[in-house]
């Protein structure tokens, strides 16, 4: 059992600038952590200075931020550390993985780098509610992908499906999303 029930007590740690809170939180969340940064970088070196950058930035933005729920704004960390090791490393030749997961979601949301229409967050809190409204495996197919960055192989491998339906399921989500979207007042 972990020492901290809740994330709570860790974050109380970071906001009292306890130097601890980074070791009890790689205690607690350094495998998941890595295992995410893994799923981005095919590198083990860069995977594991990807989950210290996540620690760090953590550290340097906790206080202000006070997360809820560590592990999801640690995850976050990580894969917008993971995205700017990938931007580093392939200035020129991009990491074919994220260009495919770019491609795909750039159907439904706006690239906020070429436009100052809908911020983060709303986007964020619409595509909350759409998940809402899937089925659980419709949902945890979209995740897996657009949030764990998994490959459609890996996709199927561990929900039993064929790539094939896990291809068409993604398809299908991303224009119900797309028009869901619009609804909502936002064109990609």
């Amino acid at each position: 059992m972990y020492e901290f029930e809740n994330d709570r007590d860790l974050v109380e740690l970071f906001l009292s600038r306890d130097a601890a809170a980074v070791i009890k939180t790689e205690k607690r969340y350094g495998k998941r952590l890595n295992g995410l940064a893994k799923s981005f970088l095919s590198d083990k070196r860069d995977a594991e200075e990807c989950v210290n950058d996540t620690y760090l930035k953590a550290w340097d933005s906790i206080p202000p931020q006070k997360p809820d729920d560590l592990f999801s704004y640690l995850a976050r960390l990580c894969r917008c550390t993971a995205y700017n090791i990938i931007e580093k490393q392939k200035t020129a030749k991009r990491s074919a993985q994220l260009v495919e997961l770019t491609h795909e979601m750039e159907e439904c949301i706006p690239d906020s780098s070429r436009s100052s229409s809908p911020d983060d967050k709303f986007i964020s809190s619409l595509i909350n509610e759409f998940l809402d409204t899937l089925p659980r495996y419709k949902c945890d197919i979209f995740v897996k992908r657009y949030w764990f960055g998994k490959s459609v192989e890996q996709i199927a491998i561990e929900t039993g499906f064929t790539t094939s339906k896990v291809k068409t399921t993604l398809h299908r989500t991303r224009e119900k999303l797309r028009i869901f979207l619009e609804k909502k007042g936002v064109q990609p």
